[in-house]
């Protein structure tokens, strides 16, 4: 189990979280689902270890075993789609590159720069790339922003098919509904509804 016991942060005078506990499973697709600005983002930074709470604690989780996808696709425009992808992987694991490729639905796409891509293409390549970094978690915050819903269905089965983990923060109903479990949230601060 993964819990996060009685967490607080805020930025500046804003309390995000304060006294926050939560519990999570260990497999599967868990949702956070809530309006913008609740506190979603920085619950999956503090599980990722990229916010560091004022007090309490995350157990079940080593966040340098956990990849992150930020909000922002983060690509490099001089790289191309297959060397965003090799990238993280070490050289034992390069012949993986068609599996990520198939995994985003980007075949025939390594040789492609950013800026050739549409959003929802870069988005899937961020995903990509996330999940081949791999680790004991993923941590995904609005993973499937400008993905239609019938292939970002697809993707998460790949996900669920991964083995570990996958905590993603999203606001589509779709998305929503292929998870395992949602936990519906408000704030700030972030409450369990």
């Amino acid at each position: 189990m993964i819990s996060l016991q009685n967490i607080t942060l805020r930025y500046g005078n804003k309390v995000v979280l304060d006294g926050f506990s939560l519990e999570l499973p260990e497999e599967g697709l868990t949702a956070l689902s809530g309006p913008s600005g609740c506190g979603k983002t920085t619950l999956l930074r503090v599980l990722g270890g990229l916010a560091r709470p004022e007090r309490g604690k995350v157990d079940g989780l080593d966040p340098s075993r956990a990849a992150f996808l930020f909000q922002e696709d983060r690509l490099l425009p001089w790289r191309t789609v297959g060397q965003h992808i090799t990238d993280v992987l070490p050289r034992s694991r390069r012949e993986e590159l068609p599996r990520w490729l198939a995994f985003a639905e980007l075949e025939g796409e390594d040789h492609a720069y950013p800026a050739a891509l549409s959003g929802g293409m870069a988005r899937r390549l961020a995903l990509a790339r996330c999940a081949a970094l791999g680790g004991d978690a993923l941590l995904l915050d609005e993973p499937f922003a400008g993905v239609d819903p019938a292939r970002a269905a697809r993707m998460l089965e790949r996900l669920r098919g991964l083995g570990v983990p996958v905590v993603l923060a999203s606001h589509q109903a779709p998305v929503l509904a292929a998870c395992d479990r949602v936990i519906a949230l408000e704030g700030p601060p972030l409450r369990q509804v």
